[in-house]
């Protein structure tokens, strides 16, 4: 097996930090930077920015920018970071990576094309290639992002074989957010030495026993301590409760919605179109519910 890579060390949890907006739908610079901080103070080593969970498809490139300034000021080091990047046009997705490189980040989370349904593994190779080579130089630490269930793109165990072989050391990972354990396990029998990283954290503790290093978790942003245990590989019967839950809602303004009743901050449940903020009595009262499991699993 190929030497490990160091990003397996560096991501064990990392919470796919959900954004907050104010009340004109802008990032909400002020409670985004002290959850990122709350959670580093609990010992992530890292967050990502803007993955799905995080609604990094619904923000212009230009709102996005401040970015790592704001984090500075907020004491969060651009190392602390994994940003997630975006298409569709290849071009536009390297130049955005090689600026969030330059500035420091940890790593990239690249999504594949999303827009054409079903495209070829070959077109789906050229255009991460297209991305990839247009970060130029400072290309590294690129974690491939397999949510095919959004994006109508699976990034299999061959694509990622293939994408290593043309670009020897740039691939740290993948982020498998398929709930597919086929492809889970597949990845981890092809690509162990890298950072697997899943996102289902019902699959999580077994994946990490086979060999998978960690999460970028949605969950984490709640429930830090449980996601960091399941990557421990440790099984907990909690996670099923919570997903038993946040699974029947639409799952970014369920995970806002839990972060609002923990935090008594209504100011939390603000989302981006086309998502819609969760308002009927039922969903708050599941929301309030998950942010109790979360609450009492800590207090145990």
């Amino acid at each position: 097996m190929p030497d490990l890579h160091p990003m397996r060390a560096k991501i064990g949890v990392s919470a796919a930090l959900a954004t907050p907006f104010d009340q004109s739908g802008g990032i909400d610079w002020r409670r985004f930077t002290a959850h990122a901080g709350q959670l580093l103070g609990q010992g992530m080593k890292v967050v990502t920015a803007f993955g799905t969970t995080g609604e990094g498809v619904s923000l212009a490139a230009t709102a996005r920018a401040p970015l790592y300034e704001k984090m500075a000021e907020a004491g969060i080091a651009a190392g602390q970071l994994v940003e997630c990047v975006y298409g569709p046009p290849s071009q536009e997705a390297g130049a955005h990576m090689r600026r969030a490189l330059e500035a420091g980040a940890a790593g990239i989370l690249l999504a594949p094309p999303f827009y054409f349904k079903q495209p070829s593994e070959e077109g789906v190779y050229r255009w991460f290639a297209e991305a990839l080579e247009a970060t130029g130089s400072t290309c590294r630490d690129i974690i491939l992002y397999n949510i095919p269930q959004l994006t109508g793109v699976a990034v299999g165990a061959a694509s990622v074989a293939r994408l290593r072989t043309a670009f020897p050391g740039i691939v740290a990972g993948v982020k498998d957010s398929s709930g597919d354990w086929n492809q889970t396990t597949a990845l981890l029998s092809d690509h162990r030495d890298l950072a697997i990283l899943v996102g289902h954290e019902g699959h999580l503790a077994r994946a990490v026993r086979q060999g998978a290093s960690g999460a970028i978790s949605g969950v984490a942003n709640f429930a830090p301590a449980l996601v960091a245990k399941l990557v421990r590989g440790e099984d907990d019967a909690a996670v099923d409760a919570i997903l038993g839950l946040l699974l029947k809602l639409p799952v970014v303004p369920a995970v806002k919605g839990v972060l609002a009743a923990q935090a008594g901050d209504e100011a939390w449940r603000r989302v981006r179109a086309p998502l819609e903020a969760l308002s009927t009595a039922g969903d708050l009262a599941a929301c309030a519910a998950i942010a109790q499991l979360a609450e009492s699993w800590h207090q145990r």
